[in-house]
């Protein structure tokens, strides 16, 4: 690998690892939603980093791609499991790294998230270049399922690209008969998922993220300051919050307009379809001799 495109790994890791643990300080009974994801956001800017997606706060039976509103009014309440799902780059190199947070004393609970941490590390264990994703996966369902839980089936772990968040392949959370092969210098993100649910999720509510998939010829202005500015990010997720303008209505018809163009794509919450509870654990690893996880 590059020297260059190694130091921005490096870098992008720390700076997401920083912030992960200085989060925690953030996410307590009766705080908002909001206010942590700004210090969040904040906080990886100020420490050099770009924002590779917003941050996602998933709590309880939501697994991801909840991010709050600006006038979001949501605290965190007593018993939530709290995922923070956090993305930097630098120079579109990106660190992607993920943790459950419990505010409560239910053993039950702690145990779940045990589960999705030890499958974690016990996939990371036995990553080096030439293993099979599918033994990857099978490490990750064997630790969650002997852990009395259920792995996430229909979401994975996934490559990094330049600019590119869930490149292909991905890495799935139960076994597969996937015959491909990590290389030396791939970039992964393993990500295993644990509920206490059934063990799939669906789209549920009202999209909070976008990103942008191409050019369209939308009709209203404000659709056309929305494409402009998913463009100028290289096409990395983006937050409505994020828009400064347009405002309001506009900016939801807006949105709404390019999503139906298809020129963004819309990431709804994926909820547990059970409502089982779900943790979240993950790093980015670098494939070399051996795994080098960038995110501890």
């Amino acid at each position: 690998m590059d020297s260059h495109i190694l130091d921005c790994y490096i870098r992008a890791g720390k700076i997401a690892s920083i912030v992960r643990e200085k989060s925690k300080k953030w996410i307590f009974e009766g705080a908002k939603l909001l206010d942590a994801a700004q210090n969040i956001e904040s906080e990886i800017v100020s420490l050099g980093g770009g924002l590779a997606f917003p941050v996602n706060i998933s709590l309880n039976e939501i697994a991801a791609h909840y991010t709050p509103t600006e006038n979001d009014e949501k605290v965190f309440s007593r018993e939530d499991i709290v995922k923070i799902d956090i993305g930097v780059h630098v120079d579109g190199y990106i660190a992607d790294t993920a943790a459950s947070i419990y505010l409560g004393s239910d053993k039950r609970k702690i145990a779940l998230l045990d589960a999705s941490k030890n499958a974690l590390n016990s996939a990371i264990s036995i990553i080096n270049p030439g293993i099979k994703i599918s033994e990857v996966s099978a490490v990750i369902e064997n630790t969650i399922r002997n852990s009395g839980f259920n792995p996430i089936t229909n979401l994975t772990g996934h490559y990094l690209g330049r600019y590119v968040v869930h490149a292909s392949p991905s890495i799935p959370n139960v076994r597969t008969h996937s015959r491909d092969i990590l290389e030396e210098g791939d970039v992964i993100a393993i990500e295993p998922f644990a509920t206490d649910g059934s063990g799939e999720v669906k789209d549920t509510g009202r999209a909070m993220i976008f990103s942008f998939i191409r050019d369209v010829s939308p009709r209203s202005g404000s659709a056309r300051k929305i494409q402009a500015f998913a463009k100028n990010i290289n096409g990395l997720p983006f937050a409505s919050r994020w828009l400064k303008e347009p405002k309001g209505m506009l900016r939801e018809n807006g949105l709404k307009e390019l999503v139906s163009l298809g020129g963004l794509h819309a990431y709804p919450p994926l909820k547990e379809v059970a409502g089982g509870c779900i943790s979240q654990a993950e790093h980015t690893v670098i494939v070399l001799d051996k795994a080098v996880v960038i995110t501890k």
